[in-house]
């Protein structure tokens, strides 16, 4: 066997990549094109293995050229049983692999089967083969034949819980839930716990209208799986019928087509052992499916040694860096792909990204600008590229891509609203209030709107119209906690700035409970709490943000200056120190923190 090593961690509990029937992470490409007729395994004396294989990919090509040698020669050689069927066998596992890969190859799954057929006549005592030959049946929806298949494998291996698992479904999809039930609680002997047993025989219960005993069964299954949405859907149905739309709503809001995974090892393998580039791209993806990231990245490293012209390759190669956390490597793989490929607009999109969060809006912006020029109908590059030169202090040239976006999709909101604050910048503030007024009042429940004119008031100084514009959104509109947190910490620094401080400090405390995640909340509440001369309330607020936001110098500085006027410099000197990575460049923490260390040498 030539299985492709693919070094992946294994989580606990089971292994990470659940191959399920049909299986398609992405087009195989290039395609593999089986004619039908390429085994028509038999009674002939001799095994009428296909005398040809068109296949564009040659690593494939020449594996299956190998196997069909390896079989000639034990025929050669005289051989018979068991051998002759594991050569075979290895053949059909290989075409089942291709189908794996890609869905669309049905003549490869059927030449895998004519394989297994051979082999389980070959070898009747192996259960591989009608294992395998049951799987590919279950995949092309013919139950009644999988059924058979898979009782051939159990009177051999009847402790092989993969297969009592496929048989159970399989006697679901013909109809006879009894047989399945018997089956799921025979895998819960053999392995007691079993999820996949626990949930078919909690949806059973719920069709049989036992709810009681269907939540007892799924609560355990999805506690044993909590990422099977499908448990968690089935649950929510079960705990509705019992009238608890609290717990049903928790449930539902966990729900997906993420099925309860299966540790099974003979399936496991299949997509691992097509060679190639094209292939290793898939099997990487599967790695990306599961989560295994840097496991991924290998894979697709290991995609362009085999071909280095392989975009696709390089393009994953890249993400999975991103995903891994491998942000430098990420750039270099990007870099390379655009060197050989300068006009992929998306890789130019994805490694602006990637600059932007890395603080490099300078490179992002040429990148995306590249990617607007090679694909002027790129919305999302010409609404993030707007972004960047919005913050860059660059509204002029923003707001060009801002009407590009609304071109492109005239009822993108927040393009709308964006567009507004960037006018504002660039001067034309009545424009602004104009077309933020107009939304507001077109869609009260838009809160970023609302915001957005309550900001631009407020940089106008019409203090009075901006609280108003807060006041009124808040009173009429059921905000998501979030968005009410982001207008109320707005309104907090208005009425901060309108010497009302005890009522900044009321909203400012609200938002902060709405959202204890956002910084800035924490931050505004502690400076108006130090208004109020209440110094240990508004370190308590700065703590709260740098626990958030450890980049926030200013929060730092000010609660260090708290600590040090409250004669606890140690704690002030070990802030500082902390936040030197943070500002090693930063003159005005530099001359802070020595103002700080100065006054504290003195006490």
């Amino acid at each position: 066997m030539t299985a492709v090593p693919v070094p992946l961690r294994r989580p606990s509990g089971r292994h990470p990549f659940p191959i399920e029937a049909g299986l398609a992470v992405r087009s195989f490409t290039p395609r593999l094109l089986v004619v039908a007729t390429l085994i028509a395994c038999g009674a002939a004396e001799r095994l009428p293995l296909p005398s040809s294989y068109e296949a564009h990919d040659p690593a494939v090509g020449s594996q299956i050229a190998g196997l069909e040698r390896k079989v000639r020669s034990l025929e050669d050689a005289g051989a018979t049983g068991p051998e002759l069927a594991a050569a075979v066998g290895e053949l059909g596992k290989l075409y089942h692999g291709v189908q794996l890969l890609d869905s669309h190859a049905f003549t490869a799954l059927e030449a895998a089967e004519d394989c297994y057929r051979e082999a389980q006549r070959l070898d009747p005592s192996d259960h591989r083969w009608p294992y395998l030959r049951g799987f590919a049946e279950e995949t092309r929806g013919d139950y009644e034949a999988a059924v058979a298949s898979y009782r051939t494998t159990l009177a051999t291996e009847p402790d092989l819980v993969p297969a009592i698992q496929r048989l159970a479904r399989s006697e679901i999809e013909r109809g006879s839930p009894d047989e399945a039930a018997a089956l799921w609680n025979r895998s819960l002997e053999l392995q007691p716990g079993f999820p996949p047993a626990l949930y078919g025989l909690g949806n059973l219960a719920l069709e049989r209208g036992d709810t009681e005993s269907a939540v007892d069964l799924l609560e355990r299954a999805v506690a044993a799986e909590p990422g099977a949405g499908r448990g968690h859907y089935a649950l929510a149905m079960a705990w509705r019928r019992l009238g608890d739309e609290d717990r049903a709503a928790q449930h539902l809001a966990r729900a997906s087509h993420t099925d309860f995974p299966l540790d099974d090892p003979l399936v496991r393998e299949l997509a691992y052992l097509p060679a190639g580039s094209a292939a290793l791209v898939q099997q990487g993806l599967i790695a990306v499916r599961a989560g295994e990231f840097a496991a991924a990245a290998t894979v697709f490293a290991r995609a362009l040694e085999a071909d280095p012209t392989n975009l696709e390759a390089r393009k994953h190669l890249a993400l999975a860096h991103v995903d891994a956390g491998q942000f430098e490597r990420a750039e270099a793989a990007y870099e390379e792909l655009l060197a050989l490929a300068p006009d992929q607009a998306p890789a130019r999109f994805e490694l602006a990204q990637l600059l932007a969060n890395r603080g490099q809006a300078t490179e992002a912006i040429r990148h995306l600008t590249r990617a607007t020029e090679l694909a002027p109908d790129y919305k999302q590059a010409h609404y993030q590229v707007a972004l960047l030169l919005d913050r860059a202090g660059r509204p002029t040239e923003a707001i060009e891509h801002y009407d590009r976006v609304l071109e492109l999709d005239p009822a993108y909101a927040e393009a709308t609203t964006r567009r507004a604050t960037a006018l504002a910048s660039s001067g034309r503030p009545a424009e602004a209030l104009e077309i933020l007024r107009r939304r507001v009042a077109n869609a009260p429940a838009d809160a970023a709107a609302v915001q957005a004119l309550s900001v631009v008031l407020r940089q106008q100084n019409r203090l009075r119209e901006a609280r108003t514009a807060l006041e009124q959104g808040l009173r009429s509109t059921q905000f998501p906690a979030d968005e009410e947190a982001r207008l109320r910490t707005e309104l907090g620094g208005i009425l901060a700035i309108e010497r009302r401080l005890a009522d900044a400090a009321r909203e400012l405390r609200r938002a902060q409970q709405l959202n204890p995640t956002d910084a800035q909340t924490s931050f505004v509440l502690g400076m108006v709490l130090l208004d109020l001369r209440r110094p240990e309330e508004a370190a308590r607020a700065f703590a709260a943000a740098l626990a958030v936001r450890p980049d926030l110098t200013l929060a730092r500085l000010r609660l260090a200056a708290i600590l040090a006027q409250t004669n606890r410099c140690d704690e002030a000197i070990t802030l500082l120190d902390d936040g030197r990575r943070f500002a090693a460049n930063d003159p005005v923490f530099a001359q802070a923190s020595q103002q700080l260390r100065t006054a504290c040498a003195a006490q």
